[in-house]
């Protein structure tokens, strides 16, 4: 009877472990939107972006600063913009997975704050590359600590980023960008559109240069 117990745990124990692994690929990994969509669309109300305004490449980034693949895309991103640095222009919007992630929002929203002071960027790449520091911390308010932490880094003065991170008006920022992703059909991050094509992140060197070739 005992080891039976102990087959039935362990097989329960397997089938929970499954099933959480695939839900988190399920919320990971993009699905595919196969119909090119309108520029306007994915640009509406879009506040950060780098690269020439009249770049003939425009590739948007639906993303997430608590995943994990989208940190790990990062470096795809950078090499992208230093092979390519008069032709390309990155839109970068906000897609938080709330239901996964905790803090995504408040980190978000503390991005959007950095932009304030001309540090969206340099914020940016601090959540992606300190993502295993902060957004495993054990409650929002150390969280927070360290969302600070990071904009004094930048020589943004603390007290008035403190006050700033619970304005609405810079979670509203982030609500827009969910809200356009959600109207045009995405569901998991990092997702990439190239010129308005759905591109997967392995490929945008390569749908970049078909496009220049054209």
């Amino acid at each position: 009877m005992k080891n039976l117990t102990l087959l039935l745990g362990t097989i329960i124990g397997t089938l929970i472990l499954v099933f959480g692994i695939a839900f988190f690929f399920s919320k990971t990994v993009p699905t595919t939107i196969d119909e090119n969509l309108d520029q306007a669309v994915l640009l509406e109300g879009s506040r950060h972006s780098t690269g020439p305004e009249n770049a003939p490449v425009t590739v948007v980034e639906f993303s997430d600063f608590q995943c994990p693949a989208c940190a790990a895309t990062q470096p795809l991103v950078k090499q992208l913009l230093a092979a390519y640095p008069d032709d390309v222009r990155l839109v970068y919007r906000q897609f938080p997975l709330d239901s996964i992630h905790p803090f995504v929002r408040i980190a978000g929203v503390a991005a959007e704050v950095a932009a304030e002071y001309d540090q969206f960027w340099a914020y940016h790449d601090l959540l992606f590359e300190r993502q295993q520091e902060w957004s495993l911390a054990p409650s929002k308010k150390e969280v927070e600590a360290k969302l600070v932490s990071y904009a004094v880094e930048l020589g943004i003065d603390e007290t008035e980023f403190t006050a700033k991170i619970t304005d609405t008006v810079y979670a509203d920022f982030v609500q827009l960008d969910a809200k356009v992703g959600t109207q045009i059909g995405i569901q998991a991050t990092p997702t990439f559109f190239v010129n308005g094509r759905q591109t997967a992140a392995p490929q945008l060197r390569e749908a970049v240069a078909a496009v220049l070739a054209k």
